[in-house]
């Protein structure tokens, strides 16, 4: 795995694209890479990272916890 698209990236994670744009919005998901059409692409640390905040949801964290 290495470059993966946002589409990609949700299904590896579990979490939906619109969840991934929002944990980037807000600054849980950080220097998320881009190409040179700005499209973004992520890395196997970004779907650990998205799966570590799925887990940490589902056990009753806040967000501003995690």
């Amino acid at each position: 795995m290495s470059a993966l698209t946002i589409g990609e990236a949700a299904k590896a994670s579990g979490v939906t694209d619109k969840m991934i744009r929002h944990y980037e919005a807000i600054g849980l998901l950080k220097n998320v890479a881009r190409t040179y059409a700005n499209y973004r692409v992520y890395s196997e640390g970004d779907v650990h990272t998205l799966r570590f905040i799925k887990r940490a949801r589902t056990l009753g964290f806040s967000m501003e916890d995690i």
